[in-house]
């Protein structure tokens, strides 16, 4: 019986390292990463002491940045025949500003189209091929 407490605390007091997670990229502030499933990509901003701020909700799969701007392209619900993209202007982010202060999108692929030409924004450089 000792034994099985004993058991149970060891699975307890190590509750946090069953977790994984990983930085697939990052660009200035901020992270393509995901917590306990791969195919839970978000875009967040790290917000320093292993503190991040969700910026662009999963699945998403490829993103480019220049130093101001973040453009994303999202699976919405981890639906690969839809695809929105996102576009994050770090100029109006900060730690403390709500992620519709920064960030434009759920956007069709005309829309983006027509903003990345109004402002010049960057291509896409990491793509997730396995999520794309």
């Amino acid at each position: 019986m000792r034994a099985f407490f004993t058991l149970i605390a060891v699975f307890a007091l190590s509750g946090c390292g069953m977790f994984d997670s990983r930085i697939e990229w990052r660009g200035g502030p901020y992270a393509l990463m995901w917590i306990d499933l791969p195919e839970s990509v978000h875009v967040a901003r790290d917000e320093g002491s292993g503190a991040w701020t969700p910026r662009i909700e999963e699945q998403v799969f490829a993103v480019g940045w220049d130093g101001r701007y973040l453009v994303a392209q999202q699976h919405p619900k981890r639906d690969k025949k839809s695809t929105v993209y996102f576009i994050v202007d770090s100029k109006k982010d900060s730690p403390h500003a709500a992620a519709g202060d920064s960030v434009t999108g759920p956007l069709s692929e005309a829309e983006f189209k027509k903003k990345s030409e109004e402002l010049g924004l960057p291509q896409f450089t990491k793509i997730l091929s396995s999520l794309k």
